[in-house]
C-alpha cells in the first residue's frame, strides 16, 4: 500500500468515525482530492470538485456536519532548557532519551489506544523531531490534543509541551485553507494593491526552482484565472499564490496556533497546566536541576546525590540506557513508583548504533574493534574527552537542515509531508552513525583502576534534520565535515535538487583545490548547516550549548547567501566553529568576542569564519598539510599576533613573505596551500589583487584563513601521524 492510498484510508475512516457509515464508501470521494485533485484548477473547477465531492459524502450517508477532519500538533517546547537543565552527562542523557521516547513512541500509542490499532498508526503523518502531525476524527481532535500535552507531563513531570487541533475539509487538505473564499480572483485584486503587496510576497513567496509548481506552464498557470489576460508579472504572482495554498499551508496554521498557545497558556483548547514545584526555605535543593526541592539522598555510581523526582527520572533512565543492571539502578526502583517501559531501553541510540554495525558499519575499523572488546557508554565528558589528542577536550557539535520549514510548508499532500520527513530522518541518523563509524574509535579509559574501552561520542538528539552529539575534540571537525557529506549526498539522492541547481564540484568557492565535497560531487536539495565548539571537558555544558547554538546561526547565514546567489543557485550548508582552550575566553556572544579579540571589522577581518563545507574540508587539508610539513607551530602564532597588533594588511603581508624566505623548506607548501590558486576571492568578479594570507572580499576589504589555522591547528590530526602534535 502507497502512502496516498494509507492516507486515503485513514482520512475516510476519520470522517466514518462515530457514524454508522462504512469507511470504505468514503474513499473513492477522499481520493478524488488527496489522489488526483488538479494542481492548478480555476475557480469553476473547484466548486465543480467540492459539490462531486460533497455529493458522494452525502450519497454514503455521511451527515453534513461530519464532513470535516482534524489535524493535530504537537511536541515538546523548550526542549533544551530541559535536557540540558543538569550539568551531568547521566541526567543530560536520560532527559534526551525521555523526550524522544515520548514523541515517537507514547504519542503514536495515544492514537491506537483512542482510535484502535489499524486507524491509528495510520494517521499517523509522522512522528520525531519533537513534533508529532496527524490526521483524527474531528470530535476527537481537542481529546487527542489535551492528552499530548497531559502524557508529556505525566512522563516527565517538568518538561513543557503543547498540542492544538483544527478541524478542515476534504478541499483544504488539498488546497490549503478555505480556498473557495479565496482563490486566484481574489488574490490578484488585493496584489494589485501596491499597500497590501509587500504583506502578499512575505506569505507568498516565490517557490523554489523544481517545485511542482514551477513545472506548470504558463498557459496552465492562464488556465487558472480564465476569462483574464495575465501579464507576465502576474503570472508569477499566481504561480507564488498555488505553490503556497496546498497542504502544507495548513501546517504553517497549525505551526501559528501551536506558537500563540505555548506563549498565551490558553489560546486553542483549554487552559495549559505548567508543572510547579516550589522552592521551601527549609528544603535542600536538588542537586541537578538547583530549583526543585530533593525527595531522595543518596549515592549513585559512588557519587553522593540529592535528587528531585524528575532529576532522578532522569538520572534513572540515563542508567537505562547505558544498560545498568537492576542493583546499580535500585536506589531509584526502591524509592519512586515510575517505571521506564522495556522499549525505552529498545529504542535507545546504543542499540541502534550497535544495529548500524552489524549490518552497514560491519567493514569499518570501529566495528573490528569491538569484534575483539566490550564497549560500553561513556559515564561522563571526561571519558569522551580521554579520546582526543590533546586529551581532555570535547567537541559539541550543532546541526540544523536548512530551509526545512519552508520546504514542508510548501508540500502537496499528507504523503509528500511524511515521505519527505521519513527521508530527513533516515538521512540524519544514517549520516551521524556513518561518520562516528570512519572517524572514531573505541577508547581506552580507567575505570576503578581497570582498563575499560567506551564509545568516545554521545548522540544527545537526532530529530528529523535537527541533531546534536559530543565528540572528542580532536575528532570534532571531521565529524562534522562527514555528517554533512554524507546527509547532503543521501538526500540529493532522495529529493532531487532543482533544475538550475549547482553541483558541489561547480560553485566558486573561496578554495580551488579537491576535496571529498568536489571528488565525488552531487547537487545538494537540503543543505545541512553547523555550529561546532571544542573546549575543555570541565566547561559547563549549558555555556558550551549557547555558544554552539549561535555559530549555528551564523553558518546558516551564509548558507542562505550561496542560495541566493544571483548566477546560481546552491543549496549546500554551512559551518561555524570556535576552539576555547579557557570557559573564560567568551563572555558574551560569538559576535562581539570576535570584534573584540579578532579586530573583525567591515574592512579587515581576521577570520573568514563561517564556510561552505567544501571549504571547511580545504582548511582542514591546509592545516594537515602544514603539520605535515612541521610548520613551526611559533612561527604560526607569531604571525597571527603581527596581523592582530598591525594596522592593515600590507605590513602583516610583508611578515608573511619574509617568513615564507625564511623558512626556505616550507616555502613550497606555503606557496601551494596558502596563497592563491589554492585560496581565492569568494567573489570571482572581484579585481583587487590577493595579498597572501589576506583574501580580498571587497574594494579594499580583506579577510584571512591565518587566524583560523592558528586556532585549530591542535584539533587537527595529520593521517598517520597517530594524533601526535608537533614541536616548535
Amino acid at each position: 500500500m502507497t502512502d496516498t492510498d494509507r492516507f486515503i484510508r485513514a482520512v475516510a475512516a476519520c470522517l466514518a468515525y462515530g457514524t454508522d457509515v462504512d469507511a470504505r464508501a468514503l474513499e473513492e470521494a477522499v481520493h478524488l482530492v488527496l489522489g488526483n485533485a488538479p494542481r492548478a484548477p480555476s475557480r469553476t473547477v473547484l466548486e465543480e470538485l467540492h459539490r462531486t465531492v460533497t455529493e458522494r459524502l452525502r450519497g454514503a450517508g455521511l451527515p453534513e456536519e461530519a464532513h470535516r477532519v482534524a489535524l493535530v500538533y504537537g511536541g515538546a517546547t523548550k526542549i533544551k532548557g530541559y535536557v540540558f537543565e543538569a550539568p551531568k552527562l547521566p541526567e543530560i542523557r536520560g532527559a534526551s532519551a525521555l523526550l524522544e521516547w515520548v514523541n515517537d513512541h507514547r504519542l503514536p500509542a495515544i492514537w491506537r489506544e483512542t482510535l484502535g490499532e489499524s486507524l491509528g498508526e495510520s494517521c499517523i503523518i509522522y512522528a520525531g523531531g519533537g513534533n508529532f502531525l496527524a490526521f483524527a476524527p474531528a470530535a476527537k481532535g481537542a481529546e487527542l490534543a489535551r492528552r499530548i500535552e497531559q502524557e508529556f507531563t505525566c512522563q516527565t513531570l517538568t518538561a513543557n509541551s503543547v498540542a492544538v487541533a483544527a478541524t478542515f475539509s476534504l478541499l483544504e487538505l488539498r488546497y490549503g485553507r478555505r480556498p473557495l473564499d479565496f482563490w486566484t480572483e481574489e488574490f490578484l485584486e488585493r496584489w494589485r494593491d501596491p499597500q497590501l503587496r509587500a504583506e502578499l510576497e512575505t506569505y507568498y513567496y516565490t517557490p523554489l526552482p523544481g517545485s511542482a509548481v514551477t513545472m506548470l506552464t504558463d498557459d496552465e498557470i492562464r488556465a487558472a484565472v480564465p476569462g483574464r489576460a495575465l501579464e507576465t508579472d502576474e503570472i508569477g504572482a499566481v504561480r507564488r499564490f498555488l505553490h503556497r495554498k496546498q497542504f502544507g499551508e495548513l501546517v504553517t496554521i497549525l505551526a501559528t496556533m501551536f506558537n500563540r498557545r505555548r506563549d498565551e497558556r490558553a489560546y486553542a483548547g483549554a487552559p495549559r497546566t505548567l508543572p510547579l514545584y516550589p522552592m521551601l526555605p527549609w528544603a535542600e535543593k536538588c542537586v541537578s536541576s538547583d530549583v526543585r526541592p530533593a525527595e531522595w539522598r543518596g549515592t549513585v555510581a559512588g557519587e553522593a546525590r540529592a535528587y528531585s523526582e524528575p532529576s532522578a527520572r532522569k538520572r534513572y533512565v540515563g542508567q537505562l540506557i547505558k544498560r545498568d543492571d537492576d542493583d546499580q539502578t535500585r536506589w531509584y526502583t526502591s524509592t519512586f513508583a515510575w517505571r521506564a517501559p522495556d522499549e525505552l531501553r529498545d529504542r535507545s541510540w546504543e542499540t541502534q548504533w550497535e544495529a548500524f554495525l552489524a549490518e552497514q558499519g560491519a567493514d569499518t575499523p570501529y566495528r573490528r574493534t569491538m569484534d575483539q572488546q566490550r564497549v560500553t557508554p561513556p559515564r561522563d565528558l571526561n571519558e569522551i574527552g580521554a579520546a582526543s589528542r590533546p586529551d581532555r577536550y570535547i567537541g559539541v557539535i550543532y546541526a540544523d537542515g536548512n530551509n526545512v520549514g519552508r520546504l514542508i510548508a510548501t508540500l502537496s499532500t499528507p504523503d509528500d509531508l511524511h515521505r519527505t520527513s521519513a527521508h530527513l530522518s533516515t538521512a540524519a541518523v544514517d549520516a551521524v552513525f556513518t561518520a562516528l563509524a570512519h572517524c572514531l574509535q573505541p577508547a581506552a579509559v580507567r575505570r576503578e583502576r581497570r582498563l575499560v574501552f567506551v564509545h568516545p561520542f554521545e548522540i544527545l538528539t537526532i530529530g528529523g534534520d535537527d541533531l546534536l552529539l559530543i565528540v572528542p575534540g580532536s575528532r570534532a571537525f571531521d565529524v562534522a565535515l562527514t555528517i554533512a557529506y554524507e546527509f547532503e549526498r543521501s538526500l540529493a539522492q532522495h529529493l532531487p535538487a532543482p533544475p538550475n541547481a549547482q553541483a558541489s564540484h561547480k560553485v566558486h568557492t573561496r578554495y580551488a583545490r579537491e576535496t571529498l565535497i568536489t571528488r565525488e560531487p552531487y547537487t545538494p536539495s537540503v543543505g545541512l548547516s553547523a555550529g561546532v565548539v571544542i573546549a575543555h571537558e570541565s566547561a559547563p555544558i549549558f555555556f558550551l550549548r549557547d555558544l554552539v547554538e549561535e555559530l549555528l546561526k551564523r553558518a546558516k547565514q551564509l548558507a542562505r547567501r550561496y542560495a541566493g546567489q544571483r548566477d546560481y543557485y546552491y543549496y549546500g550548508g554551512a559551518v561555524d566553529f570556535m576552539v576555547l582552550k579557557s570557559v573564560t575566553m567568551v563572555a558574551d556572544s560569538v559576535e562581539a568576542f570576535r570584534k573584540a579579540a579578532l579586530h573583525d571589522e567591515s574592512d579587515r577581518r581576521l577570520t573568514a569564519r563561517p564556510y561552505a563545507w567544501h571549504e571547511f574540508a580545504g582548511l582542514l587539508e591546509t592545516a594537515r598539510a602544514l603539520k605535515r610539513a612541521n610548520f613551526p607551530r611559533s612561527q604560526l602564532y607569531r604571525l597571527r599576533q603581527v596581523m592582530e597588533t598591525t594596522p592593515g594588511v600590507i605590513a602583516s603581508s610583508m611578515e608573511y613573505l619574509y617568513t615564507r624566505v625564511r623558512l626556505k623548506n616550507l616555502s613550497e607548501t606555503l606557496i601551494n596551500h596558502i596563497e592563491p590558486p589554492a585560496w581565492r576571492p569568494a567573489d570571482d568578479k572581484l579585481r583587487c589583487p590577493a595579498i597572501p594570507p589576506w583574501l580580498p572580499v571587497a574594494h579594499q576589504a580583506y579577510e584571512t584563513i591565518w587566524t583560523d589555522l592558528a586556532e585549530i591547528y591542535d584539533m587537527v590530526s595529520s593521517p598517520g601521524s597517530g594524533d601526535d602534535q608537533h614541536s616548535d
